[in-house]
């Protein structure tokens, strides 16, 4: 859930900023590199996850699972792929 913009920001998150620069010895441009890098990670992790589950979702039984899971996958906040059978 994200917050709205006019909250204040936590002491944790700039904490964690300052931690993170200080990681990188003071340097905020590697830094912001580095959480670059992990964000990128994360992202294709993320696509992977949502392919493998749209895979799943194909090899399911029609029969057993009687078109529950496409209701599911169409309505997804972030879109799954999945093309059903005709």
């Amino acid at each position: 859930m994200t917050r709205p913009a006019s909250e204040p920001v936590d002491d944790d998150l700039e904490t964690s900023v300052d931690g993170a620069i200080a990681a990188c010895d003071g340097d905020a441009r590697a830094a912001v590199r580095v959480l670059l890098v992990a964000l990128d990670h994360c992202q294709t992790e993320l696509e992977q996850r949502n392919e493998e589950i749209g895979q799943l979702a194909r090899d399911i039984s029609r029969g057993y699972s009687r078109g529950r899971w496409e209701d599911l996958l169409t309505r997804a906040e972030v879109p799954i792929p999945y093309k059903p059978d005709d």
